[in-house]
């Protein structure tokens, strides 16, 4: 059984959080260069051979390869360096601190943590003297927190047989995620003096009537359900319309977002399309559009896929137990894995998604050990293993 020592990891993770690498686009984040230049710097001193490989504006991913001594397949192990801001936080977010089993730090859950079970998890394996047949790569890549830009670049150069995602699952395994579509509505109105509201044509209330309707398509959803992943869903985002205190409003736009699953064969559009063509054949004077801003497709793999019983079977080594297969409602990278470079890949990682972006983010540092085992012992059972000493 490889060894992971407890000190080692809580010494790497620390680093990791005390380096600040919340995401430019959000909040001003400083971004990820001094990471991703640590990361590549450890990386190397296991014996990784190392690439980096730019994304944008001075932001780059950094790849480990472990070669394989034979002819086996290939399994990377995925993370994000860059995190979400600091706004509202009640801890010192940079300066991580232990209490019990727990340690706590902006990005210590989301993803941290289940980047340092990954290092820590190739580094034991290439001390250990054990040889894998194929080659077992990391990728730390940027910009995961808004558009997935250092992920989408990987995929232009780097592939594998399968792909294992660290975010915070809580140990299980996911093997489907919803996706989602940012769309606008736009409704045009005619402006009048609000003593003479019958001059104008009020934008908000034709909006107000989208909204309604839109809470009626929501509901037909239920028909549509997903084994893993429920339903899709529709939420309202925000509003703006109107001008003044006495003006008859003649705008409103209204930005939403929907959740997707698998298999879904109508476009958000489309459905809001025929409900703006219904309501426009109610009302003359009702005049609204919408567009797409923006979407990412939901991801789902087969549950017999290899990557995801070697995953299993490690988990039932290390802790003795076994694991579930589940659906995540959020997105990941796993998406453009899956569904642009068609790669089996899957979700798994320490950490309770509820903590992440969280105002006191932490995760447990036993569960981060194991993840290291349980990554290290994945990577056997699925390359295979040509040597042992």
């Amino acid at each position: 059984m490889l060894k992971v020592e407890r000190e080692d990891v809580i010494s790497l993770l620390r680093k990791l959080i005390k380096i600040e690498s919340a995401n430019p686009n959000i909040e001003g984040g400083t971004g990820e260069a001094e990471i991703s230049n640590f990361i590549a710097d450890h990386l190397e001193t296991i014996g990784m051979e190392v690439y980096t490989q730019d994304v944008i504006d001075d932001r780059f991913n950094v790849i480990g390869i472990l070669r394989g001594e034979g002819e086996g397949p290939s399994l990377m192990l995925n993370g994000h360096t860059d995190t979400v801001g600091t706004k509202g936080m009640t801890i010192d977010p940079f300066e991580p601190f232990l209490e019990n089993d727990n340690i706590h730090g902006r990005g210590s859950c989301d993803m941290k943590g289940p980047l340092t079970g990954m290092i820590t998890g190739v580094n034991v394996l290439a001390r250990s003297g054990i040889k894998l047949k194929g080659d077992l790569l990391i990728s730390a890549v940027v910009d995961e927190e808004y558009k997935s830009r250092g992920t989408e670049r990987l995929i232009q150069e780097y592939c594998s047989d399968a792909v294992i995602i660290g975010e915070p699952t809580d140990f299980k395994i996911g093997i489907a995620h919803k996706g989602f579509i940012w769309l606008e509505i736009e409704v045009r109105g005619k402006a009048a003096h609000g003593s003479v509201p019958e001059k104008g044509v009020d934008a908000i209330v034709n909006m107000a009537k989208i909204v309604s309707s839109l809470s009626i398509l929501e509901k037909s959803y239920a028909k549509k359900k997903h084994d893993l992943l429920g339903t899709p869903n529709i939420h309202m985002s925000m509003i703006k319309g109107g001008s003044d205190w006495s003006i008859i409003p003649d705008f409103c736009r209204l930005k939403l977002e929907k959740r997707t699953i698998p298999g879904e064969t109508s476009t958000a559009a489309d459905e809001i399309n025929q409900i703006l063509n219904k309501l426009s054949k109610e009302d003359p004077l009702f005049n609204a559009n919408v567009k797409q801003i923006f979407e990412r497709q939901p991801m789902e793999i087969a549950s017999d896929e290899a990557v995801v019983k070697s995953l299993m079977l490690a988990f039932r080594k290390i802790r003795g137990t076994d694991t579930r297969l589940v659906g995540e409602p959020y997105w990941t990278d796993a998406s453009i894995f899956v569904n642009n470079a068609s790669i089996p890949t899957c979700i798994f990682g320490p950490g309770d998604i509820s903590f992440a972006h969280s105002a006191d983010e932490l995760i447990k540092i036993s569960d981060v050990v194991d993840s290291a085992k349980i990554y290290a012992l994945a990577a056997q059972f699925f390359c295979g293993v040509a040597t042992s000493h």
